[in-house]
């Protein structure tokens, strides 16, 4: 289900939160430091959700925390939540049954509100398992929501992990965000270059719905131009022509 990832620098990310449990840890800060910057480079090259997603599945799985991982998006149409990326489709099942029950519980909903880590219980008392759930959120804008189920071995330096766990899906929802807003302009583009009706008399524009507006009033209102006025040289030598 997932699209092929290739980077050396999740691996730093495993490599770095292990290494930070020893002494000489601040030595290898940088390399964290090194790693996040590239990871917002990786997110800058993709053109697609899938995309976004891929590469912040991949970094995440350096931080060693996961042993299932998925990610759910709003869907604008009807703003509900679809899964939009598991490691596979067995994953999928798996972590959609959990995030059901958590829907149910309201503790997805609780954690749409969070900007850290909400953490769940699952299975039998005498042997349970915990999982995450982490809003994918910028600002007060829900772009979707993360779903892990814990390893049972606990990952070295865990506490930093869910730190860096929070500051690679702040960084996802951003992308996701931009990604969003630079759709929405492509489409007033592609709004403002194909036919419209405008009225022969007053050129008024009649928009999907029926209704007509000023031409600058609608040009305004679905894209991000801005409407000057001048004269052009036809209506200057027309109009503000001294009579001879």
């Amino acid at each position: 289900m997932s699209e092929t990832f290739d980077s050396v620098y999740p691996d730093f990310l495993c490599a770095g939160l292990e290494k930070l449990s020893r002494l000489d840890a601040q030595q290898e800060l940088p390399a964290l430091f090194a790693a996040l910057e590239h990871f917002r480079r990786d997110l800058h090259e993709q053109t697609s959700v899938k995309g976004i997603l891929t590469v912040s599945q991949s970094y995440i799985g350096g931080l060693n925390l996961f042993s299932k991982a998925g990610f759910w998006t709003v869907n604008t149409k009807d703003f509900s939540f679809d899964l939009s990326l598991a490691a596979s489709e067995a994953d999928g099942v798996v972590l959609q049954s959990l995030v059901d029950g958590q829907v149910k519980a309201g503790r997805f909903a609780f954690a749409l509100r969070q900007g850290t880590p909400v953490f769940f219980l699952l299975g039998s008392e005498s042997d349970p398992e915990r999982g995450v759930l982490h809003s994918l959120a910028i600002s007060s804008q829900v772009m979707g929501m993360f779903c892990g189920l814990l390893r049972r071995e606990a990952a070295p330096s865990q506490e930093v992990a869910f730190s860096l766990l929070s500051t690679l899906l702040g960084v996802c929802a951003d992308a996701l965000a931009t990604l969003r807003r630079t759709r929405q302009l492509t489409s007033q583009i592609e709004t403002l270059q194909s036919l419209l009706p405008v009225c022969a008399w007053c050129k008024k524009v009649r928009n999907d719905r029926g209704y007509w507006y000023q031409i600058e009033k609608y040009i305004t209102a679905n894209s991000n131009t801005k409407i000057t006025h001048g004269i052009c040289p036809e209506c200057q030598d027309k109009f503000l022509k001294p009579a001879e």
